[in-house]
């Protein structure tokens, strides 16, 4: 693809991307709309400013979104950035929209993709473009679409295909756009059609279809006075004479024609594009002196253009800050009133929130306070009975332990007085003839070695000293009855004399069991027998 060649494609796609559908019945926005179809942006930019400054006061939420969306159509030529940023708002607002409107919104949010797409093929950022106007399309192309965005989507599909060197997917996607635009009645965005395929026609050498195409571009764009799709037309018409026909002088003509009218265009873009096709007409004729003169129009046309361009674009953000002010002024405004009564409500419902809490708090404090106070006596009124009751225990304990070794006292007493009774009738009877000793022994004897003294007095001895006699047992093994029965009697600190007339034995027997008694017990002689006994 030669210079020309892309120059060309560039020229219809700008034509083909500004054609969107025409706005609403806003009179400002269509104020606006009659301005940017003359190519005069800051004007046009002016009334959408002032339909969205009334959108936001009137809360209306489709003005609101249209005007940001033309107003991004207005701003991209100059700044892609700013005119990114108007239609993401669009597309917010036409979110906004689906609840209420959903059929507007829709067609809206698409709206919003196809431009975001042409934007980002000025970007240089085909893959993107071609996603968005893809999507477009998948939605659009089952529908009825009288915006004309499908048949745009179209037409973008086909300039990035073309760009791609795609030929037949861009001749399919021109067809479809054309097919569109035919059917909607849509005629701003025929020629463009047109040319692109006649162009594609042209590249394939189809003589009379080309032909046709670029006839009807011309004559289409003579109908709407579409200055640009007449110079585009024009230059088209020539080339084909130039290719075709081999009739410079015809090409010429044509060029001519583009020329002039080109010369009452603001974008004098067609107009370096008509003096390009003559420059190549003239070199075709070898005509360098005039080659020579249209190449140095054209860099005084770049010289002004460029100098046009950037007032132009000084220009606009000049308008786009005045809007841009005046909305922060209003917004500022809005805020400070927003804020004033968002502090009052914010004020009265703390005031509000601060007595509930104290209340609340109050009450609690009061009803836990109360609570304690209860808890309080209760928990006074079990010390003093739980106080009451270990009393009781204590005093019950002391007088049953009393009770107890009251009545060890008195069987060990009536024991020892009982043996010392039979000692003196043993002493008496030692007296007596032999056959009236004899059984008087007996008989004494046998009361002597009854058990049953001894078993009360275990009895009341294991009930005051617990488990005496399982300590011991536990500890040595090998101690005897009668062992137990000694330490018993050294437990209650008896003498050696009590202890032997309590056994009915003699003190030196007494002795001799201690003697065995320390043996068992594993005592050494620094050891005291009786301190160890009660302090088991």
């Amino acid at each position: 693809m030669n210079f020309v060649q892309r120059l060309f494609l560039s020229i219809s796609f700008l034509l083909l991307m500004t054609g969107f559908a025409a706005p609403s019945a806003n009179p400002l926005m269509q104020k606006g709309w009659a301005e940017l179809i003359q190519d005069n942006e800051n004007e046009a930019f002016g009334y959408f400013s002032q339909a969205l400054e009334i959108a936001t006061k009137e809360k209306n939420t489709a003005d609101k979104a249209e005007s940001l969306f033309y107003l991004g159509i207005c701003s991209y030529g100059s700044s892609l950035e700013k005119g990114l940023q108007f239609v993401t708002k669009s597309l917010y607002e036409y979110k906004q929209l689906e609840k209420t409107n959903p059929e507007k919104a829709h067609i809206g949010r698409y709206k919003c993709l196809q431009l975001i797409s042409t934007i980002y093929a000025r970007q240089k950022k085909y893959k993107e473009a071609m996603q968005l106007s893809a999507e477009v399309v998948a939605e659009l192309k089952d529908k009825t679409d009288t915006s004309g965005t499908l048949g745009l989507a179209y037409n973008s599909l086909g300039f990035l295909s073309e760009l791609k060197n795609e030929k037949v997917e861009a001749e399919e996607y021109y067809t479809l756009a054309l097919h569109e635009f035919e059917k909607a009645k849509n005629v701003a965005y025929l020629p463009s059609s047109y040319c692109r395929l006649g162009e594609i026609a042209k590249d394939r050498n189809q003589k009379e279809i080309s032909v046709n195409y670029f006839k009807k571009a011309l004559t289409t764009a003579q109908s709407t006075r579409n200055k640009q799709a007449q110079v585009t037309a024009l230059i088209a018409m020539g080339n084909w004479y130039m290719k075709f026909e081999n009739d410079l002088s015809q090409a010429e003509n044509y060029f001519n024609k583009a020329r002039i009218t080109s010369a009452t265009i603001s974008d004098k873009t067609f107009e370096i594009k008509a003096l390009e096709a003559l420059i190549e007409l003239k070199k075709e004729e070898e005509n360098y002196q005039e080659v020579s003169q249209l190449q140095h129009k054209i860099l005084t046309i770049k010289d002004s253009f460029y100098s046009f361009e950037r007032d132009q674009i000084v220009k606009s953000l000049e308008v786009q800050f005045d809007v841009s002010e005046k909305n922060r002024k209003l917004k500022l405004i809005s805020a400070e009133h927003e804020v004033s009564a968002l502090t009052n409500y914010l004020l009265v419902a703390l005031l509000v929130l601060l007595i509930l809490v104290f209340t609340i708090l109050y009450l609690f404090l009061k009803r836990i306070n109360k609570r304690d106070k209860q808890l309080l006596k209760t928990k006074e009124e079990l010390v003093l009975v739980l106080e009451e009751q270990k009393q009781l225990k204590q005093h019950q304990f002391q007088n049953d332990l009393e009770f107890k070794e009251s009545q060890l006292s008195a069987i060990t007493i009536q024991m020892l007085e009982k043996n010392e009774l039979l000692d003196e009738i043993k002493t008496l009877l030692n007296r007596k003839e032999a056959t009236s000793e004899t059984e008087i022994k007996k008989i004494v004897s046998k009361y002597t070695i009854q058990e049953n003294n001894w078993k009360d007095f275990d009895s009341h001895f294991e009930s005051v000293n617990k488990n005496f006699y399982t300590r011991l047992k536990g500890k040595y093994p090998d101690i005897s009855s009668n062992d137990l029965k000694i330490c018993a009697l050294i437990k209650l600190n008896l003498s050696i004399k009590e202890m032997a007339s309590i056994l009915n034995i003699s003190p030196d027997s007494v002795k001799t069991a201690r003697h065995r008694l320390r043996k068992k017990l594993q005592l050494s002689t620094e050891e005291n027998l009786t301190d160890f006994i009660l302090a088991v």
